[in-house]
């Protein structure tokens, strides 16, 4: 049975299970089971599955909030750390390319005439 048989059925879905653990592997490519195990791939207890259209637009609006609030601090955490971070990696790499250009004008050979000389 495949993916796009008319014998499947999709549904949108929130999971919930404990910190600290992940859902397991499906059999199917690219899927995961409603297991969650921590990192010593332990079963540690089933998740349990929410289903998506039951959830109310108030409840919704706060997890999308939520979700977006989490996704800005962490940019703004990575965008504050590349700002700071970026003049010195700039130098680093400055400090790379001399050093590229001198190793390569070390090496430098002259190529022989091929033309014989002429009297």
């Amino acid at each position: 049975m495949t993916s796009d048989s008319p014998d499947v059925i999709r549904d949108l879905m929130f999971v919930e299970r404990p910190a600290g653990t992940r859902l397991s592997r499906s059999s199917n490519p690219g899927g995961n089971s409603a297991l969650a195990r921590d990192d010593d791939n332990s079963l540690v207890t089933h998740a349990v599955l929410f289903d998506a259209n039951a959830f109310t637009s108030e409840e919704m609006v706060k997890i999308v909030v939520t979700t977006a609030a989490v996704v800005g601090a962490v940019g703004i955490a990575v965008g504050a750390a590349a700002t700071k971070a970026g003049p010195q990696i700039k130098s680093k790499l400055g400090d790379l390319k001399s050093r590229l250009r001198l190793k390569a004008g070390d090496v430098v050979v002259e190529a022989a005439d091929p033309r014989p000389e002429q009297s």
